[in-house]
């Protein structure tokens, strides 16, 4: 495992060593305006982060790599200055590209943006997904049944600054046992687990 997914996080997280040197600012420069909590909530902001994931955990299709690209979008404008404005999604798109040629997918759905303490933030997300993996699998394939099911997850993420994010992430995918369809009975899912960049702007 540490063979398969080191060198993708690695060069994950070596992108974020210029981003350390905002911790050498300026004399003069008021850290506390650059660093406040309304510039590190990205609630309102659009959001592109890129990851690497070691893919299908407990499967057949496990010891690959994926790689993920995905965009976030603004939370939607729905009481935008009631307190309960943070139980309100924020719509979200992306893709899994496996680098073995096993399966790959893409999804959509709502993502749940919470802050916890200081810097860090816990995410939930839950939506749909497609994918062109093989309903009843094959000697290096997972049986996935339809080619359409569920795709949820969380995070656990640390602002860097204002604009980069960095976060742990969980993703499952399945079609949870649904009856519509063809071969939908077949369920194993996958697992994916990885480390993402994130860039606010």
């Amino acid at each position: 495992m540490v063979t398969w997914i080191g060198r993708p996080l690695v060069a994950v997280l070596g992108l974020l060593s210029p981003l350390c040197n905002a911790a050498d600012l300026a004399p003069g420069v008021d850290r506390n305006a650059i660093f406040s909590p309304s510039l590190l909530n990205p609630a309102q902001r659009f959001e592109v982060r890129v990851g690497a994931f070691y893919h299908g955990i407990g499967t057949i299709e496990r010891d690959t790599v994926d790689v993920n690209l995905e965009i976030v979008f603004p939370r939607l404008p729905i009481g935008s200055t009631e307190w309960w404005a943070i139980f309100v999604p924020r719509p979200h798109l992306g893709g899994f590209l496996n680098t073995s040629g096993r399966t790959s997918a893409a999804y959509a759905g709502g993502l749940w943006t919470f802050p916890i303490y200081d810097r860090f933030f816990a995410e939930f997300f839950f939506g749909g997904a497609i994918h062109n993996g093989l309903a009843d699998g094959s000697a290096t394939r997972a049986p996935l049944g339809c080619s359409f099911g569920f795709n949820f997850g969380s995070s656990l993420g640390y602002r860097i600054n204002a604009s980069w994010s960095l976060m742990a992430t969980y993703n499952h995918m399945s079609n949870g046992n649904s009856s519509v369809g063809t071969n939908c009975s077949r369920n194993e899912g996958i697992n994916n687990l990885g480390a993402k960049l994130g860039y606010s702007f």
